[in-house]
């Protein structure tokens, strides 16, 4: 029988037909699948906060000493042996060193993006599509050992006069490079989104090509400039393993910054080794017991690395609404 007398042949409508039974499953299978990716992300969040919280809850707490939040968060005395539990200086270490990688990133990458996306020939905008599809699958340990084996003799030679260069300079350039493809990517789908009525138009009321991009394309591409900066961002933040190889693993960096005369403050602060919520949490927790307050207040640090990264992206989600309504 002829496939199209086939289709024709078979009820359509009504409960028992094949296509309403079709789209049910279809409907059941996606139904499912997004109840399972959201909860994974509750199950994350509960997971982390059961064992975070556990740090200040009497009730949760299996060894009776309960912290309170002042001397977590608002404490930059990391001493885990002497029962001393201040994290500030790994939430000041995250911010700084994503804020630097950000401050190169973010308009390198997007200018970048312009030029591929609106300047640039078709040969070119061809390979570099591969160029930086290859790069943001690049393992970040990769990068690690670039930096490791590269950059910190390089700066270490060229500045400090054969000294260590760990700290923030180092593991800035890293992550700079690894996001830069990230958000180099994105801004490319952002332009490419884009109706060519936009520029053709500007290009027609006598705009030159530059002030075609400046004044039109680039506010047009804003929301979605700002996701690609934002993921970018959300992989700085959390990024792990190249940071720690690079980044010296210094609790008490900031108390190294203040004490240090020897050298000019931007300097201090650019090559004193440091650490991060990430690097902190991969080296110390695999080593600490299962339920004592060490290791609960780094699952807490596991759950404000969570809640920041969520509050970023809901935030600038927001922005970029705002921008495009």
């Amino acid at each position: 029988m002829d496939p199209a007398e086939t289709r024709h042949s078979l009820p359509s409508k009504g409960p028992g037909s094949l296509r309403f039974l079709l789209d049910r499953g279809a409907h059941s299978l996606f139904l499912a699948c997004a109840l399972v990716v959201v909860a994974l992300i509750a199950g994350i969040l509960v997971f982390l906060s059961m064992r975070g919280l556990a740090a200040f809850l009497p009730l949760a707490s299996n060894t009776g000493r309960v912290l309170s939040l002042r001397e977590v968060f608002l404490s930059a005395d990391w001493a885990p042996s002497s029962d001393r539990f201040g994290i500030l200086s790994f939430v000041a270490g995250s911010l700084s060193v994503t804020g630097l990688a950000l401050l190169v990133a973010a308009p390198s990458g997007i200018l970048t993006a312009v030029f591929v996306t609106l300047l640039a020939p078709g040969w070119m905008k061809a390979l570099m599509r591969q160029v930086m599809d290859l790069l943001v699958g690049i393992p970040s340990v990769v990068y690690g050992i670039f930096g490791l084996t590269f950059l910190l003799p390089l700066v270490s030679s060229k500045w400090l006069h054969d000294s260590p260069a760990s700290g923030f300079l180092v593991a800035a350039s890293i992550l700079t490079v690894m996001i830069v493809p990230t958000i180099v990517s994105l801004s490319m789908d952002a332009f490419e989104a884009l109706p060519k009525t936009l520029d053709e138009g500007a290009l027609a009321l006598g705009s030159t090509r530059w002030q075609s991009i400046w004044r039109v394309l680039i506010p047009a591409a804003r929301p979605r400039l700002m996701t690609a900066v934002v993921l970018g961002m959300g992989r700085a933040i959390g990024e792990a393993m190249a940071v720690q190889m690079v980044i010296g693993n210094n609790p008490a960096w900031l108390s190294l910054v203040r004490e240090a005369t020897d050298r000019a403050p931007l300097m201090r602060f650019l090559f004193t080794p440091a650490a991060t919520l990430t690097t902190e949490l991969v080296q110390e927790l695999p080593n600490t017991p299962a339920g004592s307050p060490w290791n609960n207040v780094l699952f807490a640090m596991g759950l404000l690395l969570y809640l920041m990264t969520m509050g970023i992206i809901l935030a600038t989600r927001r922005l970029g609404q705002r921008g495009s309504a």
